[in-house]
């Protein structure tokens, strides 16, 4: 679990949602006891391997001074996250807590498309776009309007460099 986020209690909620998977439910057990040791109402919603469980209806029921956490796998993380925003829950109002591997857009400099890359390997390694072949420079500029990182243009090193 190195560097993934450690998820945090928040005190002085209505109520606490939970919202994960099998791996993300160990990692909020410690909120779940501290939840039943405050004698705060709470409810927890387990997503198994099926993707069966619609959540929609359980979040759009919820009422003010309600907090959520979401603890899953990096590749579903987003989904869930915007599906609460749909229904009203802001940032300030949810904790995501991530695990598995995470992949990041790059957005390219030339072609203007996105390419997929490890999060872990961000700064470590150059990576091609995947639709012009461009080699890329990954900035740590995070572009809200692209959902992405940015991908510049690579200078190449070599003999022919002044």
């Amino acid at each position: 679990m190195k560097g993934e986020k450690k998820p945090a209690f928040v005190t002085s909620k209505r109520k606490y949602l939970f919202c994960c998977d099998q791996k993300g439910m160990k990692r909020l057990t410690p909120i779940i006891n501290k939840v039943m040791e405050e004698n705060v109402s709470f409810e927890v919603v387990f997503l198994g391997e099926k993707e069966d469980t619609d959540i929609s209806m359980w979040l759009r029921n919820q009422k003010m001074g309600t907090y959520l956490y979401i603890a899953m796998e990096w590749s579903k993380l987003e989904d869930f996250k915007h599906l609460a925003m749909e229904y009203g829950f802001s940032e300030e109002e949810m904790q995501f807590i991530g695990h598995g591997i995470r992949l990041i857009d790059v957005f390219c400099c030339k072609c203007h498309q996105k390419t997929k890359i490890d999060r872990g390997k961000l700064y470590k390694l150059m990576t091609t776009c995947s639709h012009c072949h461009l080699k890329l420079s990954v900035s740590n500029h995070y572009s809200p309007l692209r959902g992405s990182f940015l991908g510049y243009v690579t200078l190449e090193t070599g003999s022919d460099r002044r």
